[in-house]
């Protein structure tokens, strides 16, 4: 029934630089039942070489091809819609490095007039003047596109802003709404299906936030899954249209492997 899974990271199999309860375990679970899984963080300021000494930090080995980050997904998109044309990248180490791995032309600061394409992240460095700057390149015609617009993300002792209030401030300021090509967007779940090799109706999606991992799961035609280890809580369910619930709300993925057991059941 299931061949596939995508886990969410922050608020799902880890908070901070600890994995959740029974992460671990879950984990050998799916790979014992032949399960491909990939790992899916909105995340777009760290390259995926530091994803994959992160995991390996909390004993989650994951190799560079099982993660995906919100910073690929807007390079791939940018590649694909905006082909050779000058992109001035807003954001961290992660978002530069998945830019130029496509082979995107970047524009510096200084030069930010010539750029044709604003691609938006976290950028640790923003203030009251690179928001200036990028919102005259919008003015001046430049294409937005943002990684994600998460309003906030787990950490260790609570939550921090996300990349969506940046995100906001520029779209408030220029009367212009991005392209968000991160989840929940089309974009993030068919690169998370290319990845997995499996057919979205065998994958599982897994993740705390019903507006962005549940959302893009539903969206790809995946079951869905809620956990209720990060942003989002069981009430919220009742606040959004049946269409975009989850199929199934667990207290944490821990209880992963008997939710399949009951699929798998039913359809013996």
């Amino acid at each position: 029934m299931i061949e596939g899974a995508v886990l969410d990271i922050d608020g799902t199999v880890a908070r901070g630089r600890k994995a959740l309860p029974g992460a671990l375990e879950v984990l050998a679970d799916l790979r014992e039942r032949g399960i491909r899984y990939a790992f899916f963080t909105n995340d777009n300021q760290s390259p995926i070489a530091k994803w994959v000494d992160k995991l390996a930090g909390m004993g989650i080995q994951a190799a560079a091809d099982e993660i995906v980050t919100s910073a690929l997904v807007a390079a791939e998109a940018v590649a694909e819609l905006h082909p050779s044309r000058r992109v001035l990248a807003v954001g961290n180490v992660g978002l530069l490095e998945a830019l130029a791995a496509k082979g995107v032309e970047l524009v510096e600061w200084e030069e930010a007039d010539r750029a044709e394409v604003v691609v938006m992240g976290k950028d640790p460095a923003f203030d009251q003047q690179r928001l200036a700057v990028v919102c005259r390149a919008i003015w001046g015609g430049a294409e937005f596109v943002a990684t994600n617009d998460d309003p906030r993300v787990p950490i260790a002792d609570g939550f921090a802003p996300g990349t969506g209030p940046m995100i906001k401030a520029v779209a408030y300021a220029t009367g212009v709404e991005p392209l968000v090509t991160g989840k929940p967007s089309p974009w993030a779940g068919r690169m998370a299906a290319r990845i997995l090799g499996v057919a979205p109706e065998r994958t599982v999606v897994v993740g705390d936030q019903l507006a962005t991992d549940i959302a893009m799961g539903r969206a790809a035609g995946m079951r869905t899954v809620l956990v209720l280890t990060g942003s989002s809580a069981r009430e919220d369910v009742e606040s959004v249209p049946e269409g975009h619930r989850p199929d199934a709300i667990m207290p944490s993925i821990a209880d992963l492997p008997g939710l399949i057991d009951t699929w798998e059941a039913e359809v013996a």
